[in-house]
């Protein structure tokens, strides 16, 4: 059994007499896709925003490789290897996409932002960021603007740019949205099994049950099932709070 990377402990975050995460229990293991669904309001953006540092939980413990985060900040837990992909850096959307993956490099390594001028000069650099490209699968797109990607390579870049970062955990949420075709994006995510921790927030139920070695099911601010794909199918609680028949397709 791989070791935790993440662990959460009587997580509480209210808003007024709202409870938006209801004294949550949930570990991470090292190398899987453990995708969070639930129905909208269920509170799962905002346990994304307190794993990544957005906001402070009210009360609990966020532990990250045995530490305790749940006071540091989001630059402090990108350095420690936690990931939140579209929080990372924006997408210059004038500059090319080996570019932009050149200054998430540049930007993880401590070196001065001068933009272009230092990052022209620095060829490891853009072979690092050469290799993030192909491993996203942009190879084709490199000398593209990022501007004219379609939407969903522009998501493959984010991710991209997030693994600028070498990243422990990634946390994404609902990266297929807006995708006709998530295809790609869940051929990226399928080749990151095993490399590094995901937590997949997603409404795309074909790509959660395709991809996720573990599904949490979030409902009113708690979770109310933990399994395999198979068990969360099956499990007769999860299916009238959530699924509903979609958990038979």
């Amino acid at each position: 059994m791989n070791a935790d990377v993440l662990s959460l402990h009587q997580l509480v975050k209210r808003y007024g007499g709202l409870v938006a995460t209801d004294h949550l229990d949930l570990n991470i293991r090292h190398g899987e896709i453990h995708a969070i669904i639930g129905p909208n309001g269920a509170g799962k953006t905002t346990l994304i925003e307190q794993i990544s540092g957005a906001i402070a939980p009210d009360r609990g413990r966020i532990c990250f490789h045995g530490q305790d985060i749940t006071r540091t900040t989001m630059h402090q837990r990108v350095r420690l290897g936690l990931a939140r992909s579209y929080q990372i850096t924006s997408v210059f959307p004038a500059c090319s996409v080996l570019d932009n993956i050149a200054l998430a490099v540049q930007a993880r390594r401590g070196s001065s932002m001068r933009f272009w001028k230092p990052a022209l000069a620095d060829g490891a650099l853009f072979e690092e960021a050469r290799a993030i490209g192909c491993r996203i699968g942009l190879a084709a797109r490199l000398d593209m603007r990022a501007g004219h990607l379609a939407h969903g390579e522009q998501r493959q870049l984010e991710v991209g740019l997030a693994l600028a970062t070498s990243p422990a955990l990634l946390l994404l949420d609902e990266p297929m949205a807006g995708m006709g075709d998530s295809s790609g994006m869940i051929a990226l995510l399928d080749s990151l099994r095993n490399q590094l921790g995901i937590v997949l927030i997603e409404h795309d139920m074909h790509a959660v049950f395709q991809l996720a070695d573990r599904i949490s099911v979030l409902v009113s601010g708690r979770i109310i099932a933990t399994g395999t794909a198979e068990q969360i199918r099956r499990d007769a609680h999860v299916r009238k709070a959530y699924l509903g028949d979609e958990a038979m397709a």
